[in-house]
């Protein structure tokens, strides 16, 4: 069946047998499956009745995956009817996920390229400061090339990375410190090229993330590495990062953060404005810098070093022999790396 383009390697019978498998492995009873025509296979309905209906309301298409329940009157995709079976997010995005691990029959090297133009955002007027959450919504779709370049659910959710339909591209919201989305920079499944809208600042991609989660309480954050430090001090609470990886692209730091060690990217070699915003943030004493190893990568962790003169600055440096960059690192060797001043 084919769900949003994407062809699974499963019939949606099968798909319910293993749906129903591991909601009754958690003691959740919905989904109880019964009829099925050529067409439909009816279920008792999830939404309404806690359900436990007498006789089952809903169906789901064969084709597609939508559910109907004609008692109740919702409609909804597949990905979400799972989502909600197990009690998570309501746009559907763990179930996706979901049905991604267990039936992604896609060949991403084998389909179709989209072309595009991204001079200026759809959907989203002249006038708008910032990219809106409807439209950071229609992106919250899982792709199996994410997982191809080594990013996790923890990071995916984390840095809320997405997947446009239209465009055929993983996206990547880049945040203000105060959370506010700037822009969407894409990365097509089919090239290694980022593509940005045209004139836009590029801020620190990730250190909104990174800031948030440390400001989190201790049991609510998404955990990454063991260089978190928290401490009481005359009553009041601190937290900090011993060091921060600093990146070129975003799929370096985001691979650093998978590995366990916080980082963010410059989208470049970096700017004036974002060597202000490293510099001045303060709950960091100390920048790791791991920008590429070619002429213009080392050229930059010159000018980063002179940049922020206000902190502890190393570098990694690795042998473009074994990897050309951190997301073509393995984690042992990731680990290998030695710092120098």
């Amino acid at each position: 069946m084919k769900i949003n383009d994407v062809e699974f390697s499963a019939s949606l019978n099968e798909i319910l047998n293993e749906l129903i498998s591991q909601l009754r492995a958690n003691d959740i009873q919905y989904m109880q499956k019964t009829i099925e025509t050529p067409t439909h296979i009816q279920v008792c309905c999830p939404f309404h009745s806690e359900g436990l209906e007498r006789r089952p309301s809903a169906g789901i298409r064969k084709s597609d995956g939508l559910f109907h329940c004609f008692a109740c009157n919702e409609v909804h995709s597949l990905p979400e009817v799972i989502s909600h079976c197990f009690g998570k997010d309501n746009t559907g995005f763990f179930g996706w996920n979901w049905l991604l691990k267990n039936f992604a029959s896609v060949d991403v090297e084998n389909r179709k390229p989209i072309h595009f133009d991204l001079k200026c955002r759809e959907n989203v007027s002249e006038q708008a400061t910032f990219v809106s959450e409807e439209e950071l919504d229609s992106y919250r779709y899982l792709h199996p090339y994410m997982y191809k370049r080594k990013l996790t659910d923890q990071v995916i959710e984390m840095f809320d990375i997405g997947y446009d339909r239209k465009t055929d591209c993983i996206t990547f919201p880049n945040r203000d410190m105060n959370g506010n989305c700037l822009f969407v920079a894409r990365r097509s499944v089919h090239t290694k090229y980022f593509n940005y809208p045209q004139g836009v600042e590029k801020p620190v991609y990730g250190l909104y993330e990174l800031d948030k989660q440390l400001r989190s309480p201790y049991e609510l954050r998404l955990k990454i590495g063991d260089n978190e430090y928290d401490f009481y001090h005359q009553g009041q609470y601190f937290a900090y990062f011993e060091y921060i990886i600093i990146c070129e692209s975003m799929l370096d730091a985001l691979t650093c953060c998978v590995y366990g060690k916080p980082a963010v990217a410059l989208n470049g070699l970096g700017t004036e404005s974002q060597f202000k915003t490293l510099r001045d943030y303060p709950y960091c004493r100390k920048y790791v810098i791991a920008t590429d190893m070619d002429e213009r990568g080392l050229q930059a962790r010159k000018k980063i070093k002179k940049a922020l003169n206000n902190k502890i600055v190393t570098e990694y440096i690795w042998d473009l022999n074994v990897a050309k960059d951190i997301n073509d690192m393995n984690k042992e060797y990731f680990y290998s790396l030695e710092e120098y001043f």
